[in-house]
């Protein structure tokens, strides 16, 4: 399931990674492949279905509080 909000003026897909029992929510800019991904510890684990089940509120929040990461080697592209 894809979680995506508008911030920035730009569309940001929202994925979740689990590790050691943390969830680290990774979004990427879905509108241009120039931006940086963006990182947040979410705390606790969350599978995709929680993560979608989010509201666009709580998203943003998570967002804001996320760190750019800069653009990695093989940035993803979603029809730039």
């Amino acid at each position: 399931m894809r979680a995506t909000i508008k911030a920035g003026g730009d569309t940001w897909r929202a994925e979740v990674e689990n590790q050691g029992g943390d969830a680290t929510v990774v979004f990427f800019c879905e509108t241009t492949n120039q931006r940086p991904y963006r990182v947040v510890r979410a705390g606790g684990p969350m599978g995709d279905d929680e993560l979608s089940a989010l509201s666009a509120d709580d998203l943003r929040g998570l967002f804001e509080r996320s760190r750019s990461m800069g653009a990695p080697i093989e940035y993803p592209t979603y029809g730039s």
